[in-house]
């Protein structure tokens, strides 16, 4: 992927899918509720270093359960080679021989940060994987811990202190990958369609405490109770593949819903990949929850 002004940098990311226009326009369609508080004091035109977002690039960059943000792979001391932009290393690459100006910026990654994502309404905490500066401009790429990819200019995100680190509770994302006998095109008619709610619904609401309508509003036949209010949607096909995103937001807790929908061309099998939370204390049954729904998924795919 190529940016195409006056620098040309590459972000690599394995699906290069929702970009901002897209996601903004999805937004506007639903009338979804937008936060437009900044970590930033003033709004700036998205840099010009390729600021991929790709919240759905969840094997190049999984999620991440919060005790473990610090140990995730970086690049320290030096640019990233192609190869590294590539594994899941660093983010941007950044051709030398064009731009020797370019250099890392005298920090030690990783980081976590707070950074305001336009896409979903939310103050998300990153871990920062890459810092540089190109021709007096200062770029961070980041890894969301509910997993995908981003960029910023280093004045949009805050680095928490080591403070209050120590103070964030322990979180855990539910992460899970299914192979399903079926077409994709089967499969998300059982996870989008209504016909299929009321077959799924007793899996995650067994005492039945959602009113009767709840799924009218919904992207997909899935809810957790204690998500909070949404402030963001998107379910579509985005370059072959299908991709469902629910954000939500209770006070400082984040939760965050993604469905990955791929499939095999060869074999018109498809694979369904989950990142479900975080959780805290009740990781245990929200996973069990989850496994047994994609399970019921995955039968109601694949019955002829």
């Amino acid at each position: 992927m190529k940016n195409k002004s006056l620098f040309t940098l590459l972000i690599l990311c394995l699906f290069t899918i929702i970009s901002f226009a897209q996601n903004k326009k999805t937004n506007e369609k639903g009338k979804d509720v937008k936060n437009t508080e900044k970590i930033s004091t003033e709004k700036q035109e998205p840099h010009r270093y390729g600021g991929y977002y790709c919240p759905d690039n969840l094997n190049g960059f999984p999620a991440v359960d919060i005790k473990n943000w610090g140990s995730v792979p970086v690049v320290n001391g030096r640019m990233a080679t192609k190869e590294e932009t590539q594994n899941g290393t660093s983010l941007i690459f950044v051709d030398d021989k064009k731009y020797p100006d370019a250099k890392p910026l005298d920090m030690k990654m990783p980081k976590l940060a707070r950074y305001y994502n336009d896409h979903s309404g939310k103050k998300e905490i990153v871990i920062v994987i890459q810092a540089i500066t190109v021709s007096n401009d200062s770029i961070v790429g980041f890894r969301y811990l509910n997993g995908g990819n981003g960029s910023a200019r280093l004045d949009e995100v805050r680095f928490f202190s080591e403070n209050e680190i120590e103070k964030i509770k322990p979180s855990r994302f539910v992460t899970l990958n299914f192979k399903i006998n079926a077409a994709k095109d089967k499969v998300w008619k059982v996870l989008t369609k209504q016909e299929y709610s009321k077959t799924l619904q007793p899996i995650f609401d067994r005492e039945n405490k959602l009113k009767t309508n709840w799924n009218k509003s919904s992207k997909v036949n899935f809810k957790y109770h204690n998500g909070g209010i949404p402030t963001t949607a998107f379910a579509g096909n985005l370059y072959g593949n299908q991709y469902i995103q629910i954000d939500f937001t209770m006070g400082d807790f984040q939760y965050v819903e993604k469905f990955l929908l791929s499939e095999n061309e060869k074999t018109k099998k498809s694979e369904l990949h989950i990142v479900c939370g975080p959780y805290g204390d009740d990781f245990n049954n929200q996973k069990d929850i989850l496994n047994n729904w994609a399970q019921k998924v995955k039968e109601l795919s694949e019955k002829k």
